[in-house]
């Protein structure tokens, strides 16, 4: 079964069957990979070097990381509200990745 893309702010994901969400869910979030423009890729390669990310590279992840995070298996919704509430306070590569620690300690891995 073909998906239609999706459109999510400026980034625009086409399903790959490589990389199914693992649990059953109404929406699954879209994976990084998913996204077709490259400019969300240039921003994931950034941030996995640990180099500073620009302002338009920090929006992309943070739209990213929301959508995952909305739609992401999360035992414990005061988690997802937690989380969600510190997207937007994220500031640079060291705040995103103590972010990712935290998701990764509720079962979330967006990267």
């Amino acid at each position: 079964m073909t998906q239609e893309p999706e459109q999510i702010g400026p980034l625009t994901f086409v399903a790959n069957a490589d990389y199914p969400y693992p649990f059953a869910v109404a929406k699954p979030p879209r994976f990084w990979m998913e996204e077709t423009s490259g400019a969300l890729n240039a921003a994931v390669e950034v941030y996995m070097r640990s180099e500073d990310l620009n302002p338009q590279q920090m929006e992309l992840l943070g739209l990213y990381l929301r959508q995952y995070i909305e739609r992401a298996v999360i035992t414990d919704e005061q988690d997802r509200r937690r989380l969600l509430g510190r997207i937007e306070k994220l500031r640079g590569v060291r705040d995103m990745e103590r972010f990712v620690e935290d998701l990764s300690e509720v079962g979330v891995e967006p990267f």
